[in-house]
């Protein structure tokens, strides 16, 4: 379990759904503190972000993030948010998210989950956060917000899946990419040819761990380990060495977050 590469970046992984899987994640974090890898534990629930928080604290180089995704459009609305608020004024946190909208999932209804993102990207300017967005085949839902929202820091859009138009508009105003295992899927040659084509430096990698394993591994639970084969993918996509690449996820991962 190792990742021979120094220095990768994951910007989206879960560890408590890996824990959730049965997954050891103690030789993981080791290893990726051996490597110097960075990154961002993404939050799935609107009450945990206690419990994550002292979990990682022996691991300053991975960040946190919280929110509730379009999956909480099924509960109780007010009730989740006002935890989530409670949580933030609590513990620190890189960015809000992950949040956003699912129309694959038709997770409750689509009112309720546009309610949740629009308090959600409100509580995010109020805190001066940026945001982490799921989306899921809502690319006209978005370029529709993206026109009208202003955004107090800049987002992502993780697992990135959508349309030219939606990638264009977010560069623009000044949102990160961040590509996935799908990026390493032979089916997948709209999106490796849009990746291709993107301003590299809006562009992140992830994981999405324990989920979307890439090739060669495809089929496994996924963890941050499995880095190295998205970059070695992405840095032969883009016709740049990877040593090139892992400077510039870094810097744009750094710009991100502020630094």
């Amino acid at each position: 379990m190792q990742t021979m590469i120094p220095h990768l970046i994951d910007s989206h992984f879960h560890l408590r759904s890996m824990q959730r899987k049965g997954m050891e994640i103690e030789p993981i974090l080791a290893a990726m503190q051996e490597f110097s890898m960075e990154g961002i534990e993404i939050g799935l629930d609107c009450g945990d972000l206690a419990e994550r928080t002292a979990m990682l604290e022996p691991y300053p180089f991975i960040q946190l993030s919280a929110g509730i995704g379009p999956w909480g459009a099924q509960d109780s609305l007010e009730e989740q948010l006002a935890v989530l608020e409670d949580q933030l004024s609590k513990h620190d946190v890189a960015a809000i998210g992950e949040i956003g909208l699912d129309n694959y999932h038709k997770y409750g209804t689509v009112e309720n989950q546009e309610y949740l993102l629009q308090r959600q990207i409100k509580l995010a300017n109020t805190m001066g956060k940026p945001v982490i967005f799921h989306n899921r085949e809502a690319d006209e839902q978005f370029i529709s917000l993206l026109g009208r929202t202003t955004f107090a820091k800049r987002g992502i859009f993780h697992c990135y899946q959508g349309s030219r138009e939606l990638a264009r508009l977010a560069i623009e105003q000044g949102f990160y990419l961040s590509f996935a295992g799908p990026l390493t899927y032979k089916a997948n040659k709209s999106m490796q040819d849009l990746f291709a084509s993107l301003p590299i430096e809006h562009i992140l990698l992830e994981t999405d761990s324990p989920y979307l394993s890439p090739v060669p591994v495809r089929g496994k639970p996924n963890t941050p380990l499995f880095m190295h084969h998205i970059y070695a993918y992405a840095a032969e996509l883009r016709g740049i060495s990877l040593e090139t690449l892992v400077l510039q996820v870094k810097a744009n991962f750094h710009a991100f977050l502020g630094r």
